[in-house]
């Protein structure tokens, strides 16, 4: 009776210790060592707000690349605005210099002579004229009308884009959030296997429990203690990404290397 009744007590401050492990640093039972992500309390552990999100999303690369297309196709729209233009051609030349003129004469009772002139001349010509294809005339509504639409066309391809990376930003945030609802629970699953498992190893020892019964007991708290790895591994690889695709720091600030616990 009495041995029982230490063993029930050593169970209790086994479990209680693996609570207190856990909740120290949060990783005792975890993939990552607690001095790689110190910083990192995911118990309390809260993401920017959505909205602050979707804003820094439009830095995203893929956006920015469509921006600039639609400001290329706003620059063609106001060319085309201004194709009737092409119909004028004005020109315009001048020119100064000098002509030389060499002449030579003789005659029966002469003999030949040469003579030189020179003379400074300068000369312009202004003129414009018109020039307008019944096609190209007629087509002036249709051309700009045309790059009306491409302009559209490429605006509301960035807004489709947007909307796709907000619903991936949106899918991600919700997968964070519930997986550290369910770390929690993992977390304490874990430390309650953890605590199981020290005293099976104690009950072993004492010839009280069989070595089949220790090994259940281990199976459960590996697989406990899986979980909880798998779901931390999980939200810090979603939130790497969030980071990525928002240009949002929220962990990479407070990481500084990772480990495996040996």
């Amino acid at each position: 009776m009495l041995r029982r009744s230490l063993l029930s007590i050593i169970c209790f401050l086994a479990v209680q210790l693996s609570f207190a492990q856990l909740n120290n640093d949060g990783t005792n039972v975890g993939y990552f060592d607690s001095s790689d992500l110190s910083e990192i309390d995911y118990a309390d552990f809260q993401l920017p707000p959505l909205g602050l999100l979707f804003e820094n999303a439009r830095t995203n690369p893929s956006i920015e690349l469509l921006e600039k297309e639609r400001q290329i196709q706003e620059e063609l729209l106001r060319k085309e605005k201004k194709y009737f233009l092409t119909f004028f051609t004005a020109r315009a030349n001048y020119s100064y210099g000098v002509m030389d003129n060499y002449g030579s004469n003789s005659d029966v009772m002469t003999p030949i002579f040469y003579q030189y002139m020179g003379s400074k001349q300068h000369y312009w010509n202004v003129g414009a004229s018109v020039n307008v294809p019944l096609e190209s005339l007629f087509d002036l509504g249709g051309r700009v009308k045309r790059q009306q639409l491409t302009t559209d066309r490429v605006a509301i391809q960035k807004e489709i884009a947007f909307e796709e990376l907000k619903q991936r930003i949106a899918t991600l945030y919700v997968s964070i959030t519930n997986n550290l609802i369910a770390m929690k629970t993992a977390a304490e699953n874990a430390a309650v296997y953890k605590g199981a498992g020290h005293l099976n190893e104690q009950q072993f020892k004492v010839g009280e429990v069989t070595v089949r019964e220790l090994a259940e007991t281990k199976r459960w708290e590996n697989d406990a203690i899986g979980n909880y790895q798998r779901l931390q591994s999980s939200i810090t690889t979603d939130i790497l990404i969030l980071e990525i695709l928002t240009h949002t720091p929220i962990i990479t600030n407070t990481i500084t290397s990772i480990n495996v616990n040996k």
